[in-house]
């Protein structure tokens, strides 16, 4: 379904909602998606769906609420899901609910934005896709022999329209297609594993990998060093002076640092104090900044809020001190913090949670790297420029930390736990590799170690972000490397398990 026919049936269910003397949100949502996978030069899977609908929030007058929804576009159901939410409304009400009118003071908003995707969906048809995904991965198998290769291509749509009986009417589309390669390679009886991606709006991704390679040539430099990884020794546990890459650091912002400045989570944050956002607290060097905002064609790109408010780009922490929260129209001034349209929903079916869009950690201090290089020519590269520089910490392992695989945050006291894909020493000319390792301590103390960066922005680190049984698409990054010294409060050595 288009934009103009979820708007149009927007405004009419808004309309059975005119003698209500409460307050209404209609979101209504369309999803279309394609998918496939490829292992081993055959089709395990192509999957199509869609699926459509809307659901409808009520206030009453004192701020109890209700939410109702309906997979079934029709005027006589919208008319029975108003009365639904109103009813639950008012019984949530008579129950003793908690109550909230900051709904009513947010400003009308009207706007209808135009799809940002080059190639609309379907354009490119889903024989012509899997032809090109099918010569994606025959390459592959025919670039690096030695790696069992599975391939994955997925692009979806999502078309947003959001009413309120203020007068608010907000449209937009988000188109969204990632393309990755799995390798899997073994050596003395051990297997790795890694996984490299390619993300944008839509299928111009394919025409483009088809003509530049770039994602081809990064997952075989990958697969190499997890070969490598195979037989290297384990790490002795330590606190080592670090370099870890991009995302990792979209790791360690999001996880370790993002959902801890969510407004909703002020009770049980370690940057919360007595239910608010402890604003001016110091939580990293002068220079540190972290910024959460949506960037068109990012896989987390969300240009309005669920709740049909702006979604405004937030710097979170600005020359190291806490500067702002990522609040939502609900929660967001309990917490102390004001209302930056962090409402996000996984579909029509849920209530808006303050969430992340594009979170990215970024430095002042920051020192060139060429780009474009194979990955040990780009590490080797990695090792001159901090010789060169003085950056390197003599007397022992400078750490470089490759790749993201996960882990586990406690928002309320701080500590982190995640882990990479593997680990080289940079100070050791040899470049000596190790197996991947455990990457954990407090928050805090991970901000305030970082000294500098290396290389050029990269945000486009994607993931799934999983919250109160909800999960949307979620992005960052960093620099292409940030530089951290040794800090008695963050480890790396052992393993998870």
């Amino acid at each position: 379904m288009e934009q103009k026919e979820l708007k149009t049936f927007v405004q009419t269910v808004l309309t059975e909602a005119s003698t209500f003397e409460g307050y209404v949100i209609v979101r209504a949502q369309s999803r279309r998606e394609w998918s496939m996978r490829l292992s081993n030069g055959r089709f395990e899977r192509v999957s199509t769906g869609e699926d459509h609908g809307f659901g409808v929030q009520a206030f009453t007058e004192s701020g109890a609420t209700g939410f109702a929804s309906s997979d079934v576009l029709e005027k006589e159901v919208g008319r029975k899901l108003v009365a639904k939410a109103i009813q639950l409304a008012r019984r949530n009400e008579a129950l003793g609910t908690k109550l909230n009118r900051q709904i009513w003071d947010t400003s009308k908003v009207i706007a209808e934005e135009v799809n940002p995707a080059q190639k609309a969906f379907g354009e490119v048809p889903l024989a012509d896709l899997e032809e090109q995904v099918m010569t994606l991965h025959s390459r592959m198998k025919t670039a690096f022999s030695q790696a069992v290769w599975q391939t994955s291509y997925r692009q979806a749509e999502e078309v947003w329209c959001i009413g309120r009986t203020d007068g608010t009417l907000v449209s937009f589309a988000v188109p969204r297609a990632v393309l990755m390669h799995q390798g899997t390679v073994r050596a003395e009886g051990k297997a790795q594993s890694t996984l490299s991606h390619r993300s944008g709006m839509d299928a111009s991704i394919l025409y483009a990998e088809l003509a530049d390679h770039s994602l081809e040539e990064k997952a075989v430099n990958r697969a190499k060093f997890a070969q490598a990884v195979c037989t290297a020794p384990q790490l002795p546990s330590g606190h080592y002076p670090l370099i870890i890459d991009y995302g990792l650091a979209k790791g360690l912002a999001h996880e370790a640092f993002g959902h801890a400045v969510e407004s909703d989570h002020m009770n049980e944050s370690v940057l919360g104090e007595k239910g608010k956002l402890r604003i001016g607290l110091r939580v990293a060097r002068p220079g540190v900044h972290i910024i959460d905002g949506p960037l068109v064609g990012d896989w987390a790109y969300q240009p309005y809020s669920a709740n049909g408010l702006l979604r405004e780009t937030v710097t979170i922490v600005k020359n190291g001190v806490l500067e702002a929260g990522l609040g939502d129209v609900f929660s967001g001034p309990e917490a102390g913090m004001p209302v930056t349209g962090a409402g996000r929903a996984e579909s029509y079916t849920n209530v808006p949670l303050p969430r992340m869009s594009n979170i990215r950690l970024l430095v002042d201090r920051l020192l060139p790297l060429p780009s474009s290089l194979p990955l040990m020519d780009e590490v080797k590269s990695i090792r001159e420029i901090l010789l060169t520089n003085g950056e390197l910490l003599e007397g022992q392992k400078n750490l470089l930390l490759l790749g993201y695989r996960g882990g586990q945050v406690n928002p309320k006291t701080g500590d982190f736990v995640f882990q990479c894909d593997g680990i080289i020493d940079v100070a050791d000319p040899d470049l000596a590799i190790y197996q991947p390792s455990i990457f954990s301590g407090k928050i805090l103390s991970a901000l305030e170690a970082i000294r500098g960066g290396l290389g050029e922005g990269c945000f486009d680190a994607i993931g799934t972000c999983g919250k109160g049984g909800q999960a949307v698409p979620s992005s960052g990054g960093s620099h292409r490397y940030l530089l951290m010294d040794p800090d008695q409060q963050v480890s790396l050595g052992g393993t998870l398990g």
